[in-house]
């Protein structure tokens, strides 16, 4: 029998932890805390198992030890999801691929779409194959297949999902999309600094050799 389990990454989420718990009831789940800040704490109240780190590390390091707590948890499939993307009707639980990424819509012309929209195209220029989005961390990861990635990963922000789905290219991996009715609203930041760093990730995937 497969082993599903659903990786919440949460940060400062104390309004809406109980509302995303809520609607996750039934699944497997364990809450990283990126720092044991409140959030952390009533994520025990409600029952659920916490990962919680001593002080923020960043979001690349949270999602890294989701990851590997739910291999070592001996889980074979994971779905990384956060607060605001809680929506377990798009968990995909028969997978086909290594990864499964929900392919997001978007509303508006705004210097985020144009940059995910950029860095879907450097990527897809960098591994060779069509990447539809880049950025996008709601994924559900086979944990055997991925773990040997992770500890090749050095980017530490949101641009930790485009390297990780870079090196999973690199590697053979497979990769589907699924279709899944979120938007990108045009009021959307994305900060500077992700941006390099989005950047230099490309350029490392880029010149990576598997």
């Amino acid at each position: 029998m497969i082993k599903h389990n659903i990786i919440l990454l949460a940060y400062n989420e104390e309004a809406g932890i109980r509302n995303a718990l809520e609607g996750l009831d039934g699944y497997s789940v364990v809450v990283v805390v990126d720092g044991d800040d409140n959030t952390a704490s009533i994520a025990r109240e409600m029952g659920a198992d916490v990962f919680a780190s001593k002080e923020k590390r960043g979001y690349g390091m949270a999602l890294r030890d989701g990851l590997l707590y739910s291999y070592a948890a001996g889980n074979d499939r994971a779905t990384v999801m956060d607060v605001g993307t809680c929506d377990p009707q798009w968990i995909e639980t028969s997978m086909r691929d290594d990864i499964v990424i929900r392919n997001r819509t978007f509303t508006g012309l705004s210097r985020r779409f144009i940059i995910s929209k950029i860095a879907s195209v450097c990527l897809s220029i960098a591994v060779g194959k069509v990447v539809k989005d880049a950025t996008f961390g709601y994924r559900t990861y086979r944990l055997d297949s991925i773990v040997g990635l992770l500890p090749l990963l050095k980017s530490n922000g949101h641009a930790t999902n485009m390297e990780l789905l870079g090196l999973a290219h690199k590697s053979g991996l497979s990769v589907g999309y699924m279709p899944a009715p979120y938007q990108l609203d045009a009021n959307s930041q994305l900060r500077s600094k992700d941006f390099k760093e989005a950047l230099r990730v490309i350029w490392k995937i880029y010149t990576h050799q598997s």
